[in-house]
């Protein structure tokens, strides 16, 4: 990446700052933030989960991951955000984040804190991130443990977050919002910042990266959706609720996959994002330069098919739809799918009958239920 001119983050703010590096990669095309997989493996059976599997099985050794991070930086990576599974499965984990810290590299955490002991808040101080985001499946212990299958995983859920708390350390904490506990985010709202934690949610359930469509059981219907964002976010605001970030527009992908942006699996495998698969390029065969060539060039040459119509929808700007949607339910990344289709349009009469909306769009991260700062 060039060199960056102009005011520095101590005038501008940290916030800002980071959001003129990250333009200024999409446009060069620098893969300035990587998710890194560490593991599949997990202490949660959480019922709407992605992953294929929940074990450890044949995986990147530290040796690999570090190779891996050393060829991100050269090729000007700035942030990596590290999740799993669950990353303290892992025995190695603080030994690749140090590493990640000591090459300079900005760090974010995903956990579920149910590992958090305290030694190992003591190290996450110690580490200094830049954030750890932490996710929370229910306000109460059954409607929790309903979600995540395991008996006692609130309580260790309470004290991982306070240890974290009482060391003072950045956190965010996210809820999936789905037919076991959309009864409970607003209880799970006020219960987050009490702590003084910023809290932010997400109606978005997706397929498993295997095509299972299990997931979807328990995603709430379209007017829930609604609903739910009308009784906590209030009538046309979306400050607090998690948006899709890969959002159809012109072009299939205006967010960061192939541009700023890539995710890299516990197997070594370069994709575009956590959420897709796709193009499953071989670090353990290859490097993160020719894996970067890759990804750039399968989003330029890939395009919509005739079943393409989110540019003259009329009502596009309220669709969370993105092409990773469609890829996984059916394959394409074209076809409109009948729910966002009717989440969209009941978007559009709310707020066009309140007469009072704000529209964010996507913002170029490339992902959709695990953000950056």
């Amino acid at each position: 990446m060039q060199r960056h001119e102009g005011p520095g983050i101590q005038s501008m703010g940290k916030s800002e700052f980071f959001s003129k590096l990250e333009n200024r990669a999409f446009e060069q095309r620098i893969p300035f933030k990587a998710t890194i997989e560490l593991t599949y493996g997990c202490n949660m059976r959480c019922v709407h989960c992605f992953n294929p599997t929940h074990k450890a099985k044949g995986e990147l050794s530290t040796q690999e991951f570090c190779r891996i991070i050393d060829q991100l930086a050269r090729e000007g990576c700035f942030l990596i955000n590290f999740t799993g599974g669950e990353l303290f499965t892992r025995r190695d984990t603080f030994e690749i984040i140090a590493y990640a810290k000591k090459r300079g590299l900005a760090i974010v955490l995903f956990t579920n804190a149910t590992l958090i002991t305290p030694e190992r808040a003591d190290r996450i101080q110690a580490l200094q991130h830049l954030r750890v985001e932490i996710s929370i499946y229910g306000a109460t212990p059954e409607t929790y443990e309903s979600v995540t299958g395991i008996p006692g995983s609130f309580g260790r859920f309470l004290k991982g977050v306070e240890r974290l708390r009482e060391r003072k350390v950045p956190l965010l904490i996210k809820m999936p919002a789905m037919t076991l506990n959309q009864h409970e985010v607003k209880q799970a709202k006020a219960l987050v910042e009490g702590w003084g934690i910023r809290f932010i949610y997400s109606s978005e359930i997706t397929p498993r990266q295997d095509g299972s469509l299990e997931p979807l059981r328990y995603r709430i219907s379209p007017q829930e959706v609604i609903q739910l964002d009308q009784e906590i976010l209030g009538e046309g605001h979306r400050e607090g609720r998690e948006e899709n970030r890969c959002q159809a527009s012109e072009g299939l992908f205006p967010c960061g996959c192939g541009k700023s942006s890539v995710a890299v699996t516990p197997y070594g495998e370069m994709n575009l994002c956590i959420n897709f698969p796709v193009p499953q390029y071989n670090l353990r065969a290859g490097n993160v330069s020719s894996g970067w060539k890759e990804l750039k060039e399968y989003i330029d040459s890939v395009g919509p098919s005739q079943a393409y119509e989110c540019p003259e929808c009329s009502v596009q700007d309220y669709c969370r739809q993105g092409p990773v949607d469609a890829w996984l339910e059916r394959g394409d990344f074209s076809p409109c799918l009948p729910y966002f289709k009717q989440l969209a349009s009941l978007e559009k009469q709310t707020y066009e009958t309140k007469g009072s909306r704000q529209h964010s769009g996507c913002n170029g991260d490339g992902e959709k239920s695990k953000c950056g700062p």
